[in-house]
C-alpha cells in the first residue's frame, strides 16, 4: 500500500489463509510469527522436546485455571518440604528465613592419604560490584569474611573467626590440586572415584525483616541446623517413590563425554538429595492436576525449572546470581556449584518454580495480545491490534478454508508427504553443523518428562531423543559433513517441492568455519533454489 515497512510493522496484519512450513522448527519462532499473522503452520522436528515446546506455545490455555492450579501445587509442595529451604538470619535471629542459593564445592579423595580435598579454584565467594564488600571464605575454618578490598600480600587479611590468614587463590588449578593434609599433588577429575561429592560451604539467603535496613546481600556460613536440613532431605527422599527419578544411563556423546570424565554415569547423579526430594514432590503434585492442558503446561514449567535445579549450575560471583546449566550449549562442569531454592522467593531472584510459572503466564498473556517495543526515547510498548498467537492443533495438513491451525510432527521433515505447491513460504533455522548437540542436551529434560507423557504422547515413548537421523555433525556417533550435507539436502528438497512456484524459502545459518557452509550450498543446489538475497547479521558472538 506504499507505506514504509517501519510504519507498517506496528500495524495488525491478517495473512490467512497462507500456509507456512518449517522443517526444523526447534523453539518455534518462525511458526509463532506466521501464526500471529493468521497463517496456518506446518512444522517438523526430529527432537520430541522441540515438538513439545512448539505444541505448548501454540496450544490454547485457560490462564485462570493454570494460575489456580499453580498456586495449589506451590502450596502443597511448600507444606511438605518448605522447611528444607529455610535458614536462620544471622542479624535478627529469625530461625526461618528463605534460602536463596546454597553454594557447594566439589571434593575428591586424595590418592595418597585418602582424605577429602576441597577443589576450590578461589576463595572469593562474592565480589564488591553488587555487594558493599568482598566475601571471602577462610581456608582454615570455612568462616565467611567481608573485606572492603583485596590485599594479596601474605598475612595482610585475617579471618575474624579464627585469626588465620585469608587468601584469594584456591588450591585447584589446571586440573591439579595439592592435598592440604599430606601435600600430595592430585589430578582432577578422577572418574574412577565415581561422581564427585560436594560440601556445602556458604548460603545466600533473604531476610524480609532486615532487608529495609540492610546494605547488599545476606551471606552466612552454614550452621548445624542447615546441615540437619540436608540430612532431613535425604531421609525424606527415601520415603518417596523413586519411579519419578530418571536413573537412565547417560549415553556417550560429544557433549556428554565431559560428564563421563567427571564420573557421572546416570542422570540421577546430576542432582543432590535435596534437589531430588524437591523435584519428586513437585512433579507428583503436578501429576495430580486433573485438567490435561493445565497439567501439560505445569509439566512444561517443571522442565524449565530443571535448568536451575541440578548440581551443574554455577554461581556468578560478580552478578551474584545463579547460572543455569544451558547458559552455554553444553554441560559445563565447574568446581563451585550453586543450588537454587526449588520454588524460589516471590519477587526475589530467579530460577525457582514460581518464577517460571509467572514467566509461562506472561508468555501466554503475550500470545493473547502481542506487542512490539518501539525503540525510541523513551521506549514504548505498542500493542498490535488484530493479531494473536494460538492455533487449533490438527492431525493432518491444514485446509486453507479452516480457522488457523497447526500441523506439528515429531519426525524427520523428509518423512512427511506434503502436497505439491501447498506452502506459501518456508521459514526455518536449520542445525548449525556441529555447534549444538541438541539431543544430548535435551535428554536432560526429556528423561524427566517422558515418565509423565509417554503413555499419552507417542513422541515421548523412545527412551532418548537421540536418533541416527539427527542432523548434527557428531564425532561420537560417526556423523560427518557428508551425513549433514545429505540430510540437509533431503529436508530442503522435501519442503521446496511443497512450495508454490516463486514462493520464498528463507533461513538463517551461523558458523565460524567456512567448511560448515558447504552443506548449505549443496542443499540449495539439490533443491534447485536460486539465492535472491543474503542478509549478514550478528549471532551469539561477533
Amino acid at each position: 500500500n506504499g507505506q514504509p515497512l517501519a510504519s507498517r510493522f506496528f500495524q495488525g496484519h491478517d495473512k490467512s489463509p497462507l500456509i507456512v512450513g518449517d522443517p526444523f522448527m526447534g523453539g518455534g519462532t518462525p511458526l509463532l510469527e506466521a501464526n500471529r499473522l493468521g497463517c496456518h503452520v506446518v512444522g517438523t522436528d526430529i527432537n520430541p522436546m522441540a515438538y513439545w515446546i512448539v505444541r505448548q506455545e501454540l496450544a490454547e490455555l485457560d490462564r485462570q485455571a493454570f494460575q489456580t492450579a499453580a498456586r495449589q501445587v506451590i502450596s502443597a509442595v511448600e507444606l511438605k518440604i518448605g522447611d528444607l529451604y529455610q535458614t536462620a538470619c544471622i542479624h535478627c535471629g529469625d530461625p526461618q528465613v528463605p534460602i536463596k542459593y546454597s553454594l557447594w564445592v566439589k571434593q575428591q579423595l586424595c590418592t595418597a592419604c585418602h582424605q577429602q580435598i576441597d577443589l576450590f579454584p578461589s576463595y572469593i565467594v562474592a565480589k564488591n560490584q553488587r555487594h558493599p564488600n568482598y566475601v571471602l571464605l577462610c581456608p582454615n575454618c570455612s568462616a565467611l569474611n567481608e573485606v572492603t578490598e583485596l590485599n594479596r600480600a601474605p598475612g595482610a587479611m585475617s579471618c575474624t573467626a579464627c585469626d588465620g590468614y585469608l587468601i584469594i587463590e584456591g588450591p585447584a588449578r589446571r586440573n591439579r590440586c595439592a592435598c592440604p593434609h599430606c601435600g600430595h599433588l592430585n589430578t582432577y577429575p578422577n572418574p574412577d572415584q565415581g561422581p564427585p561429592t560436594h560440601r556445602l560451604f556458604a548460603l545466600e539467603y533473604h531476610c524480609p525483616t532486615c532487608k529495609p535496613k540492610h546494605r547488599g546481600r545476606f551471606f552466612k556460613t552454614p550452621d548445624a541446623a542447615d546441615f540437619s536440613r540436608l540430612a532431613e532431605a535425604e531421609s525424606h527422599l527415601d520415603t518417596l517413590s523413586q519411579d519419578h527419578i530418571p536413573n537412565e544411563d547417560i549415553p556417550p556423546g560429544d557433549e556428554t563425554a565431559r560428564l563421563h570424565r567427571w564420573g557421572y554415569q546416570t542422570y540421577r547423579q546430576l542432582f543432590s538429595s535435596r534437589q531430588l526430594s524437591g523435584l519428586v514432590t513437585l512433579v507428583t503434585a503436578i501429576a495430580a492436576v486433573q485438567d490435561e492442558s493445565t497439567r501439560h503446561a505445569l509439566l512444561t514449567v517443571f522442565s524449565d525449572t530443571l535448568r536451575y535445579q541440578n548440581m551443574l549450575c554455577r554461581y556468578d560471583s560478580y552478578a551474584l546470581k545463579i547460572i543455569d546449566i544451558f547458559s552455554v550449549h553444553g554441560f559445563p562442569v565447574s568446581l563451585i556449584q550453586c543450588e537454587n531454592s526449588l520454588l524460589g522467593i516471590s519477587g526475589v531472584g530467579s530460577g525457582g518454580f514460581r518464577h517460571f510459572v509467572e514467566k509461562y503466564d506472561r508468555a501466554k498473556k503475550y500470545c493473547e495480545r502481542p506487542f512490539e517495543v518501539y525503540p525510541g526515547k523513551p521506549k514504548k510498548t505498542v500493542f498490535v491490534s488484530g493479531e494473536r498467537i494460538g492455533a487449533r492443533l490438527v492431525p493432518e495438513f491444514p485446509q486453507s478454508e479452516d480457522p488457523k491451525s497447526a500441523f506439528l510432527q515429531a519426525a524427520s521433515a523428509d518423512t512427511l508427504a506434503l502436497p505439491p505447491a501447498s506452502l506459501d513460504a518456508v521459514l526455518t533455522d536449520p542445525p548449525y553443523f556441529a555447534n549444538v548437540q541438541y539431543a544430548e542436551l535435551m535428554d536432560f529434560c526429556y528423561v524427566w518428562l517422558r515418565k509423565h507423557l509417554a503413555n499419552t504422547v507417542p513422541a515421548f515413548r523412545p527412551i532418548s531423543t537421540r536418533t541416527e537421523a539427527e542432523l548434527t555433525v557428531n564425532q561420537t556417533e560417526g556423523r560427518d559433513i557428508n551425513h549433514f550435507a545429505s540430510g540437509l539436502s533431503r529436508m530442503f528438497v522435501a519442503f521446496t517441492q511443497a512450495l508454490k512456484p516463486g514462493a520464498p524459502f528463507v533461513f538463517t545459518y551461523h558458523h565460524n568455519d567456512i567448511e560448515a557452509y558447504l552443506p548449505i550450498a549443496v542443499a540449495l543446489l539439490d533443491a534447485s533454489l536460486a539465492c535472491t538475497a543474503t542478509l549478514p547479521c550478528p549471532s551469539e558472538m561477533s
